[in-house]
């Protein structure tokens, strides 16, 4: 039996507003968070000038660990 698995996607927009909130927020991140939070910021490195937003002017994008 084939499992066919259901794919999240975000718009450019949704992926820096997640990254804002984790990135401002207090709680500790797990370990599944700590990498999802990596990835966003792999992305959103990649795609900042793209951004249609003008990112927070006290938030840098820079790479945990």
């Amino acid at each position: 039996m084939e499992e066919i698995r259901e794919r999240l996607e975000l718009t450019e927009d949704e992926a820096f507003a997640l990254l804002a909130l984790a990135m401002t927020s207090e709680m500790a991140l797990d370990k599944d968070s700590e990498k999802a939070v990596k990835k966003l910021v792999d992305y959103c490195k990649r795609h900042q000038r793209h951004h249609s937003c003008e990112p927070a002017r006290d938030l840098e994008l820079i790479g945990a660990g």
